[in-house]
């Protein structure tokens, strides 16, 4: 199914009929319930811990762009603009007062298998809540005492987000074309020499290409892992390594995980 962009004034018509700003509950939690859409930079008065139950969403903030398998979440700061894409994921994002935790910065780490099921267990307290459930208040508190030390380990799995149009270009184009995107192949499509993109790209990007193309290998197979219909063999020839074992050790040393292995975690969420 293509992706809907929803434009910043269609965003913001979005949100405002979910209710979301208008809630009088200090904290609550939210089911995304339009898949394939991607909203517009926005934000929100509340900090929101943003999950992934099924699929995986994407998250883009000023500097950066973020993959959230199953295994991962999010926290994005009351006041932090940023953009959403839950593709056919199920998207579950909880709202929190911004005086009820110190965290002001962008954390994206692991999720633990309490903090799912909590995760979980919080849509049954949803922005229609009653203000004064003094057993949801205790429940989104608790929340933020599991939620806060794992924050403390976060990961790194980011693609820098283009800032001109010459880094637009390359990464659109590393990006739709993952399996053969070396550096020569990739200055000839862009009509520049290697050394030219090479330059330009880390002084954009803050990153060498290779080790850009490595981190965009990753994540696309991370989003791919999530299909039980494609084998590991698939996955790897898709995203660019020439065999499994390639893959297999590049994954790992990447995520900590070897394919199989992430694959069944998230099959287990």
């Amino acid at each position: 199914m293509p992706e809907k962009r929803l434009t910043r004034q269609q965003t913001r018509e979005r949100l405002r009929q979910t209710g979301i700003e208008q809630s009088k509950a200090a904290a609550f939690a939210f089911s995304e319930d339009a898949p394939h859409v991607r909203y517009e930079f926005h934000r929100h008065r509340r900090h929101q811990l943003l999950y992934a139950a099924r699929g995986t969403a994407r998250l883009e903030s000023a500097d950066a762009q973020f993959l959230l398998p199953p295994q991962r979440a999010v926290w994005i700061p009351a006041g932090l603009r940023h953009a959403t894409h839950v593709a056919d994921a199920e998207g579950i994002s909880v709202f929190f007062d911004r005086s009820w935790s110190k965290q002001r910065e962008l954390r994206v780490f692991e999720v633990s298998p309490l903090l799912r099921e909590m995760l979980l267990y919080s849509r049954r307290f949803p922005l229609t809540r009653k203000a004064n459930d003094r057993e949801a208040s205790a429940f989104f508190k608790a929340m933020v005492v599991v939620t806060e030390p794992l924050m403390q380990q976060e990961l790194t799995y980011e693609l820098p987000r283009p800032r001109s149009a010459f880094a637009q270009r390359a990464i659109s184009w590393v990006l739709a074309h993952l399996a053969h995107a070396e550096l020569a192949t990739a200055a000839r499509a862009l009509a520049t020499t290697p050394r030219t993109l090479r330059r330009r790209f880390l002084a954009e990007t803050g990153l060498h290409f290779r080790a850009f193309v490595m981190q965009a290998r990753t994540q696309r197979a991370m989003e791919l892992l999530g299909n039980p219909a494609l084998s590991i063999i698939q996955i790897a020839l898709e995203v660019g390594f020439r065999s499994p074992s390639a893959f297999s050790y590049a994954f790992r040393r990447a995520t900590g995980q070897t394919p199989r292995r992430f694959r069944q975690g998230a099959s287990l969420r």
